[in-house]
């Protein structure tokens, strides 16, 4: 994996959609975000959508830049089921005194999949 990400969340989520997606696919999606052509993106209730600017290949017959419109949804933990994780993660004084300095520890995935969640996409139907 490249460094993409700043963030130790960023590199564990991108590292899960590596084990999700085929290499070529996320290749290309970071040369699109490393080349300014994410137009647009929006963040709303587990619904991600983009716009992105395409790339022009008269080989093909693409002479002027399209533009793609994207969406990812992603499946949301019902109410209760993370009413149930809260009270797991309360109940532990390294995640909580971690979590209070605004960081998050390596293993909070083992805290989720004691309650057979995944914090982290884990298949494709968490998408």
């Amino acid at each position: 994996m490249s460094q993409f990400s700043r963030t130790w969340w960023g590199q564990k989520f991108i590292e899960a959609i590596e084990q999700l997606t085929d290499s070529g696919r996320l290749s290309r999606g970071r040369s699109y975000a490393k080349g300014n052509k994410v137009k647009s993106f929006n963040i709303d209730n587990g619904l991600v959508t983009a716009k992105v600017r395409g790339s022009v290949n008269p080989y093909f017959g693409v002479y002027k830049e399209p533009l793609y419109s994207t969406t990812i949804e992603f499946q949301p933990i019902s109410k209760a089921k993370w009413s149930a994780a809260v009270a797991l993660i309360a109940s532990k004084a390294s995640l909580i005194s971690r979590l209070l300095l605004n960081e998050i520890t390596d293993n909070i995935e083992d805290t989720f999949k004691q309650l057979n969640l995944n914090l982290l996409p884990g298949s494709r139907k968490d998408f």
